[in-house]
């Protein structure tokens, strides 16, 4: 199973994965999990110690707006170029959960794709800022 947060989009597949490892998930386990900078990487040192303890859950950590002098030696983009790093642009036979906001979702489903995962194997949850709920309108109320 991949997993891909972003944000504050964590939470819920962070529950997810102790749960999973706590119950001795036989499958791989991925987590891809991007954040602007490092001080906004949450849990961080917890799921690299996961990963040294749990052979099939490994960890796969993105910022995208980390300064270029900082000593950050992981990857440097998106959630979605991190996966598509990781897998090798072939998503194949894998079951994906994403979590985060609008943009982010739209750029994993883009590239799961791409790499032959589908919809029957996607699932998603977004998470909308107040500018996004501010742009939804409902097709029951005319704009004024």
């Amino acid at each position: 199973m991949i997993f891909m947060a972003g944000g504050s989009g964590l939470s819920s597949p962070r529950s997810m994965i102790l749960e999973l490892l706590g119950e001795g998930c036989p499958f791989p386990i991925i987590l891809v999990y991007g954040q602007r900078t490092r001080d906004e990487l949450y849990y961080h040192d917890e799921f690299l110690e996961l990963a040294a303890q749990h052979p099939g859950f490994s960890y796969v950590p993105a910022l995208s707006h980390e300064p270029q002098d900082s000593d950050w030696s992981g990857f440097r983009g998106f959630v979605h170029q991190a996966a598509q790093a990781h897998f090798g642009g072939d998503f194949r036979g894998h079951k994906a959960y994403l979590c985060g906001p609008p943009l982010m979702i739209d750029a994993c489903i883009t590239t799961l794709m791409q790499g032959r995962l589908f919809e029957r194997d996607i699932y998603t949850e977004k998470f909308i800022s107040s500018a996004d709920a501010q742009q939804a309108r409902s097709p029951l109320f005319k704009n004024v």
